[in-house]
């Protein structure tokens, strides 16, 4: 991120920052030669604004004071993202469940070589590089009512959908609730996979939050009573304002898996990247070093292979190997075994 955005900017420049440090982390693995994976869900708040950046199946989820719930990641197993499974097959990789011999094939969708059940993730150098590790990225204005987010990894979400989450959990403090969550699932189907969870609340300014009991029949709306303003005068303009605030704003949203497409110059800070400079590993350029991300690109009447940004030799690489452009190890048929 440059130094001298405002804070209006600095927000505006978060989706396309956070694809590049996403990118330039998993570049950071394989320098390191670190070959177990992870999930990510990157969230960042800024004042009302928020920013998730995902990859994986460890998701977040925004239930507004208004009662409302907003999905704020994307689910990337194979199992159930046919978009992601078309992706890979086009760019190179095989897509079929574990063989166990004699052609019997069991458990969820993964991907050869390397056998991961995820279509994106970060540091998972086993794989083919068109597991990609550029994030879905969402971004929201909460109203100033506030409202209740809940980050949890997957071994949640197999057991809990996102109703069942927040009721669980309603009137408690964000520790508490987050302890709830995981014991619920553990509760409704075992130690089966990670379960961990963050619960965060976002309070209007000026009004804190008091500790309710759970209620006996747990329902939407009950979280938007916990941040209503108590006031005798019921009437009164400010409670007005309270009981109908302004509602969520969709800022922005994007899951691409091309570069090409995340780093477009035409989103609306161009000064993001520099001439002189890689657009993903920050790493300075000289004069005639940088290739243009839309090198090579199908289209080009409309994407000049002179427009920046650029990339370094080793980033653009990168970008060839997760569009399919590049063989990635010897091409290994489908294994026997495989882990998520």
């Amino acid at each position: 991120m440059p130094s001298d955005l405002n804070r209006d900017e600095w927000v505006t420049a978060l989706p396309r920052a956070l694809v590049a440090g996403f990118v330039k982390t998993d570049k950071d693995f394989q320098e390191k030669a670190q070959t177990s994976g992870t999930t990510v869900t990157f969230l960042i708040i800024e004042g009302w604004v928020i920013t998730v950046a995902s990859v994986g199946d460890s998701h977040c989820i925004l239930e507004s004071a208004e009662g409302t719930i907003y999905h704020l990641s994307e689910d990337h197993r194979l199992e159930c993202n046919e978009e992601e499974r078309i992706r890979i097959t086009a760019s190179g990789g095989e897509v079929g469940r574990l063989n166990t011999g004699g052609g019997a094939e069991i458990g969820p969708l993964r991907c050869w070589p390397g056998g991961l059940c995820l279509s994106r993730s970060i540091g998972d150098m086993d794989v083919g590089e068109y597991i990609v590790p550029v994030p879905y990225v969402k971004q929201v204005k909460l109203s100033t009512a506030g409202g209740r987010i809940i980050i949890s990894s997957d071994g949640v979400w197999d057991a809990l959908s996102a109703d069942q989450a927040l009721d669980c959990c309603r009137g408690m403090l964000p520790d508490a609730a987050a302890a709830q969550i995981v014991k619920e699932a553990l509760h409704e189907k075992g130690l089966r996979d990670d379960t961990t969870c963050i619960v965060i609340d976002i309070l209007p300014q000026d009004k804190p939050m008091a500790p309710l009991p759970p209620p006996k029949k747990p329902g939407k709306g009950v979280f938007k009573s916990m941040f209503r303003k108590k006031s005798s005068e019921s009437s009164s303009q400010i409670d007005q304002e309270y009981i109908e605030p302004d509602v969520v704003e969709e800022l922005f949203e994007d899951g691409s898996a091309m570069l090409s497409e995340r780093l477009d110059t035409k989103y609306p800070l161009c000064n993001m990247f520099r001439l002189f400079m890689c657009a993903v590993c920050q790493v300075e350029l000289k004069p005639g070093e940088g290739i243009s991300i839309h090198a090579g690109s199908s289209n080009p009447g409309k994407l000049r292979p002179w427009d920046g940004p650029f990339l370094c030799l080793s980033c653009q690489e990168k970008k060839e190997a997760m569009e399919g452009r590049r063989p990635f190890g010897d091409g290994s048929s489908r294994h026997s075994s495989g882990s998520d």
